[in-house]
């Protein structure tokens, strides 16, 4: 499945090299797990590798098109909204993809098990896919097409891309047989549900509520040690009956170990909860592009 986030801020260095390691990733897998074996898991790149099974070209040629002509329909059907980004990293992987054809052209299958091969690919394309989108840009394809369904039919986008994954299985069916579709559909299962893991660990983070009398130690130690801030809440003890600060703040990992060691060290009576964040939007985290 094919997202595309809109982009409002200017892209970082880090943000760069991620996303090209997610492009990277990606066109490693199509080129060398998905197209030697027939396998699609939807998106612009699997009809790419129906479409070369009629066409006299190979996939990279065929998937920049596909994609060029996507993101003209997009700007005729939908307007501008898909962003520089976006397209430049669309038609980047359509590149590699063409580059890999001419530096490794007419790769063997990885695997005669047909299983292991959709398991590894979508694992690795699932992975940049993911990689790509947390980025505040996409891959481009099918998304475009799900947007123009949504607009003109009212079809929520999700659905949408869900329905243009499934015709191009569909086509993959046709062209090669029954038991490719039945793993493609795996395969887009599985690059959907890993995409979807990626995103989330990548912006997994705790949320800490911490009841202590020395609060504002506690507070100095985020503010000058973790460079993180944290909200200081009046609280009640329903037990005691106790008036008392309680600190609210959100780390990573590493800066909650750091923190509970501290906390133990200075307060070993003090109560800590600790929930899980997936996503922290604002200063010193991510940005409010949407």
């Amino acid at each position: 499945m094919d997202v595309t986030i809109k982009q409002k801020s200017k892209t970082t260095p880090k943000e760069i090299v991620l996303i090209i390691i997610g492009v990277i990733l990606i066109a490693c897998a199509i080129h060398f797990f998905l197209v030697p074996s027939n396998l699609t898991t939807g998106g612009a790149g699997g009809l790419s590798i129906v479409l070369s099974n009629y066409l006299p070209f190979e996939v990279g040629p065929i998937y920049t098109a596909i994609n060029i002509i996507l993101f003209g329909i997009g700007f005729i059907f939908i307007g501008k909204s898909f962003g520089l980004k976006t397209i430049i990293v669309t038609l980047s992987l359509s590149g590699l993809v063409w580059a890999l054809e001419i530096i490794f052209p007419n790769p063997k299958p990885i695997s005669n098990d047909l299983l292991l091969t959709v398991i590894m690919g979508t694992l690795i394309q699932g992975t940049g896919v993911g990689i790509v989108l947390n980025q505040y840009t996409s891959t481009g394809g099918t998304d475009i097409i799900a947007k123009i369904l949504q607009k003109y039919f009212g079809i929520d986008l999700g659905v949408g891309c869900a329905i243009a994954d499934s015709i191009v299985t569909i086509l993959a069916g046709i062209t090669f047989g029954k038991e490719i579709m039945l793993y493609s559909v795996l395969g887009a299962l599985i690059n959907s549900a890993l995409v979807s893991a990626v995103i989330n660990s990548l912006n997994a983070s705790k949320l800490c509520y911490i009841n202590t009398d020395k609060y504002r130690e506690v507070c100095d130690f985020i503010i000058t040690r973790l460079d993180r801030s944290a909200s200081i809440i009046p609280s009640e003890g329903a037990y005691s009956k106790k008036t008392q600060n309680m600190v609210l703040t959100a780390l990573n990992s590493r800066e909650y170990m750091r923190l509970k060691e501290y906390v133990h060290e200075i307060d070993p009576k003090a109560f800590i909860v600790v929930a899980g964040a997936n996503e922290i939007i604002g200063l010193k985290w991510r940005r409010f592009d949407i």
